[in-house]
């Protein structure tokens, strides 16, 4: 920095150096190139696969985060972008924080811990599994609703339960089930409140504290109806950032601690070189909330992921995940019905397939999540193929014992 003093004709009379100029500070990421590069890899090597067959036509691209849930150190974070227009596929990382997508199913295990922390339920509570049926409109149904059906909280993860969640945000509304009803205009909004309120304990449709600029909370609309109070419950309503859901899955992992993911592991100074000097300075860990969750309610949300991949129920959802695992993997699957228009105009039905999950379940190292937006063979298992090799190479790379 420098003094320069001149006279009224603009010549230069004093030029006086004030601080003596120094070589910046060198920082270190939290991010393994090697690893990086190997999400990348998968996410291009299954998406170019969709692609071939159709299945990714309309699809936006492919994103995965992955965290370390004690710390929120980002292990990567990775995205494929797809031009619709083009076809072209381009390198997307940012988008994990800045592209907003439907997350279906997913979010459920917030949706029982608004339940609990409200409480409309309690522990391990049994809710019939029925078709939904409010008057003058289609029947709400699980995937695998065929009667009435006794199923657990637990079980409602396992099985991927639309009409359990539909029930408990029924009763966030003051109402409670029955075929034929009509749905009340009471309290709709205090109950929206409810559930946006635990969900953003978790992370989603609020800021993560991630140390980049430009982060998106999500798209939270202020409008709504009682009928997307319902559709909410089970991920159909809110969008939110791959970002988000891995910092919702790392809570989970982190028995209900949510933690600002964090990029930057440590500033330090140079060397004679300009290379890595001493540590200036680390990045701690920064604990942003926990969870307002009855004392082990959130042990019944680890068994339901854990029982999502590794379960032997009739309904279990996610059993792809663990086969082929070279670790013990727990998670949720979440498919979010959308539509696009198609190249004749018409509409044409695509899903967000979604996975959040964590590794190893009984000592969680890492924590990852996964979104595929309109994607239109519907229910496939591409994400959880996805998601098992991404924590299957970090496992490789660096053993989680």
């Amino acid at each position: 920095v420098q003094k320069i003093t001149v006279n009224k004709k603009g010549k230069v009379i004093k030029d006086k150096v004030t601080s003596e100029g120094t070589k910046g500070k060198n920082i270190k990421l939290t991010v393994d190139l090697e690893y990086q590069k190997g999400v990348e890899d998968i996410l291009n090597k299954y998406f170019k696969s969709e692609l071939e067959k159709g299945n990714t036509k309309y699809s936006e691209g492919v994103y995965a985060v992955a965290l370390k849930p004690d710390t929120g150190a980002v292990l990567a974070m990775a995205g494929v972008s797809h031009d619709l227009d083009s076809g072209d596929l381009s390198s997307d990382a940012l988008g994990t924080m800045t592209q907003v997508f439907t997350p279906g199913s997913v979010v459920k295990g917030a949706t029982l811990t608004s339940g609990w922390a409200n409480g409309v339920i309690s522990g391990n509570q049994v809710l019939n599994d029925q078709p939904i049926q409010f008057a003058g409109s289609s029947p709400i149904n699980s995937w695998f609703t065929s009667g009435s059906l006794p199923i657990s909280a637990t079980q409602a993860l396992e099985y991927s339960s639309n009409t359990y969640m539909v029930q408990i945000a029924l009763k966030l509304m003051g109402q409670e089930y029955q075929s034929g009803m009509v749905l009340s205009t009471d309290n709709y909004k205090s109950a929206m409140e409810k559930l946006r309120a635990t969900y953003a304990q978790y992370g989603l449709g609020v800021s993560t504290g991630l140390d980049l600029p430009g982060e998106s909370e999500g798209y939270v609309p202020s409008s709504f109806e009682p009928g997307n109070v319902i559709t909410e419950s089970f991920g159909q309503f809110d969008n939110y950032t791959t970002m988000q859901l891995a910092q919702y899955v790392a809570t989970i992992a982190n028995n209900g601690k949510r933690v600002a993911p964090h990029l930057v592991e440590g500033i330090y100074d140079n060397n004679q070189d300009g290379g890595l000097g001493n540590l200036f300075k680390t990045i701690d860990t920064k604990v942003l909330n926990d969870v307002t969750i009855p004392a082990g309610d959130m042990d019944l949300i680890k068994e339901g992921f854990y029982n999502v991949a590794n379960g032997s129920g009739t309904y279990t959802t996610g059993r792809t995940l663990a086969n082929g695992s070279s670790v013990t993997i727990s998670g949720k699957t979440g498919t979010a019905e959308t539509s696009v228009k198609g190249d004749d105009g018409k509409s044409v039905d695509t899903s967000n397939l979604n996975v959040v999950a964590y590794a190893p379940s009984d000592n969680p190292k890492i924590a990852v999540a996964v979104v595929l937006p309109h994607e239109t063979q519907l229910r496939g298992s591409i994400t959880q193929d996805i998601t098992r090799e991404i924590i299957n190479l970090y496992h490789k790379l660096y053993p989680m014992n």
